[in-house]
């Protein structure tokens, strides 16, 4: 039998996993998630994935939804233009395990599955300004039961979120450069 053949390898634990990792590094599949998004007046829009399937998503309420001249609206309109990167959610302060609890029950939501999106303007935190206008906490998350969106990307229902959260938890995180911050996937609002 050849030293290299494929029945030499096939009863050695991990070396088909070992070798998909180095293929994956050194082809260049390594990097984390590039999605897309289109700000394109239509209340449904599609967020894609390289290398995974659409996705139905809004962003804003629906006067606003995926209206690119409405992305100064505080609280209602979509996500400003522009590169967010897919963080964790963080849930916040001493109480925000209690405040998350409620926000869950009432909208049918488990809100602990959320990404953060945080958009590339320099600073790269929960905030940026559009027109003046301070704008933040754009999550990425699957519709709840009132069907809101006040700006986040919001997959259009529960079985699409889980496929793309399925998606983007397996990639390799990167690091947001001049940060400490890990970061699953890009999204390319325009």
């Amino acid at each position: 039998m050849l030293r290299g053949s494929p029945a030499v390898h096939r009863n050695r634990p991990g070396f088909f996993r070992a070798s998909l990792l180095w293929r994956r590094f050194f082809l260049g599949l390594h990097m984390p998630a590039e999605c897309y998004f289109s700000l394109n007046n239509r209340s449904i829009s599609m967020l894609t994935c390289k290398g995974f399937v659409n996705v139905s998503a809004f962003s804003g309420r629906t006067a606003y939804a995926n209206n690119p001249a409405d992305t100064g609206i505080l609280k209602a309109g979509p996500l400003p233009t522009g590169l967010y990167y897919i963080v964790d959610r963080q849930s916040g302060g001493h109480i925000g395990w209690l405040y998350d609890f409620i926000k869950d029950k009432w909208s049918g939501v488990d809100h602990s599955t959320w990404f953060a999106l945080h958009r590339n303007d320099g600073v790269i935190d929960d905030w940026t300004y559009v027109n003046g206008v301070k704008r933040g906490q754009f999550r990425l998350h699957p519709n709840g039961r009132d069907g809101l969106s006040e700006g986040c990307t919001t997959v259009h229902d529960q079985p699409q979120f889980d496929r793309l959260r399925a998606f983007l938890l397996p990639q390799p995180p990167q690091t947001v450069p001049g940060t400490a911050v890990q970061y699953y996937g890009t999204v390319l609002m325009q």
